[in-house]
């Protein structure tokens, strides 16, 4: 059974008339030209990535990803409705990494990527949108969309959000992060705030708005989440439709995801989705990681991970042969596996989990038909029922419990959202590796896919954790699908 998720992006490519192949640029025609504990831009602690001492982290999403370089916001992949941000939303994939169009003295602090939508946070603590605006994702109080072109006011020139929904200066930014097809931000003062989807357009983030609203709405403009008295948020996170928060007092929080959101709330409370509902857990939480939309992990300040969602199978219980196992209210996991070794970092993407040990190893688990977990396991297209025709099934290659990722290597981080369908990680030493699926060139090793619609699923996709040049990269090999 082909995941929700995978249907809503098929509904959403329809929508957007896709094309089937990509329009290479004249630069990527010629070939011309990461994470350790989370900080508030939800990216990583800087390493140097084998570059010298500068200041590096990496952001993924779906179909792009960004490098932010001493401040500076480099993306790579994707740029199919201008959510790259290099000022046109003329379709095509960037390979290597490329300068969002803005001016070159500005310096970021933080930078996200959704479903076709980017955001990015200046060090000035003001927010930037790129992309995908059908649904006011931009936030400038309009849905005017104007992807495909180079045109003035098309969706790739980055735009720098001047108010909210209240006519207020929207500044004071700490942390932005990024839906399937709205947008978050953090402020100072703990608030949250909101804009884009609030819908069923393309899957169901009804409730995201938090101030009770069931009918659904387009957010054209960034609105402050009602929150109880007292409460201060220092932490969002977000999977395609939910909404996710970490308190000051070490409590999670989550709403939106409509009136099928059940289990994947993890409050015990699914009729009350359209409001912000504390998680139902009992330790300090102190990092969250939600994958894609149905699974869930909070990791607390003993070094245990939690676990909830529909699809339990994910977190590593019920069977080995897959089935969906719904996990209502947040479970304490247990993995025999890591010995006494307490999780320092957790990460989940559209179907795997990848966790960083206190003794700088690698785990992961999950679904890896596209290479994802990153322990060499991947779907044999080949001797499919309908060999190199594959229709996004669950559990048809389950790693169903951890596995240790490059043996030998420690890590200092790891880099995945619920969008994505591959991983970076940062090692000790600087090195970055890269794995899973690479259709649009994102996991920056060179290769330039020449085409959108692989003639084979695992065409460019790599099943092991693998060295990549990453930002440092200067060239591209253009490659077509196998």
């Amino acid at each position: 059974m082909a995941s929700s998720r995978m249907w809503s992006l098929a509904l959403l490519c329809a929508g957007l008339g896709c094309s089937d192949v990509a329009v290479p640029s004249p630069e990527d025609s010629s070939g011309v030209e990461p994470r350790g504990a989370l900080t508030a831009d939800g990216g990583s602690e800087p390493s140097d990535g084998g570059a010298g001492s500068v200041a590096f982290s990496i952001h993924t999403a779906e179909y792009q990803a960004f490098y932010l370089v001493d401040g500076k916001v480099l993306g790579i992949g994707s740029n199919r409705l201008g959510q790259l941000g290099f000022g046109t939303s003329v379709a095509y994939n960037q390979v290597p990494a490329a300068p969002i169009a803005v001016d070159p003295a500005l310096r970021f602090q933080g930078v996200w990527g959704g479903g076709y939508q980017s955001i990015a946070l200046d060090v000035l603590g003001r927010v930037w949108t790129f992309g995908d605006n059908r649904f006011g994702q931009r936030g400038d109080g309009t849905t005017n969309d104007l992807p495909n072109s180079p045109a003035p006011g098309n969706n790739g020139i980055p735009y720098v959000i001047p108010q909210d929904a209240s006519g207020q200066p929207f500044n004071g930014v700490i942390a932005v992060r990024s839906g399937l097809l709205f947008n978050l931000a953090l402020k100072q003062d703990g608030s949250v705030w909101v804009w884009g989807l609030n819908g069923t357009a393309v899957g169901n983030s009804i409730g995201i708005a938090g101030d009770g609203d069931t009918v659904g709405r387009n957010m054209t403009r960034p609105f402050k989440v009602p929150l109880p008295t007292g409460t201060r948020i220092v932490d969002i996170e977000t999977n395609d439709f939910i909404v996710f928060a970490l308190d000051d007092q070490g409590h999670a929080w989550s709403w939106g995801g409509g009136a099928i959101a059940q289990e994947n709330l993890g409050t015990g409370r699914p009729t009350e989705y359209a409001q912000p509902r504390q998680v139902a857990i009992t330790s300090r939480i102190v990092q969250l990681a939600p994958g894609g939309d149905a699974f869930a992990y909070a990791l607390d300040d003993q070094g245990r991970l939690w676990g909830w969602g529909v699809r339990g199978t994910y977190l590593g219980l019920g069977s080995a042969t897959g089935g969906w196992n719904p996990v209502a209210t947040p479970r304490l996991l247990s993995f025999p596996e890591f010995g006494a070794h307490r999780v320092v970092q957790v990460a989940a993407s559209g179907h795997t989990t990848h966790v960083i040990l206190d003794d700088g190893t690698l785990w992961g688990w999950g679904d890896s038909a596209m290479g994802e977990v990153g322990n060499g396991a991947i779907l044999d297209f080949a001797a499919y029922p309908t060999p190199y025709r594959w229709d996004w099934g669950l559990f048809e290659k389950l790693v169903f419990r951890p596995v240790q990722i490059a043996p030998g290597v420690t890590f200092q981080s790891i880099s995945t959202t619920s969008e994505s369908f591959y991983c970076y990680a940062v090692a000790t030493d600087g090195r970055v590796f890269s794995w899973g699926r690479n259709k649009t060139g994102i996991l920056g090793n060179g290769v330039l896919p020449t085409g959108d619609l692989a003639n084979r699923p695992d065409s460019w996709n790599v099943a092991t954790a693998t060295p990549v040049p990453a930002h440092l990269l200067t060239t591209a090999t253009p490659t077509p699908s196998r």
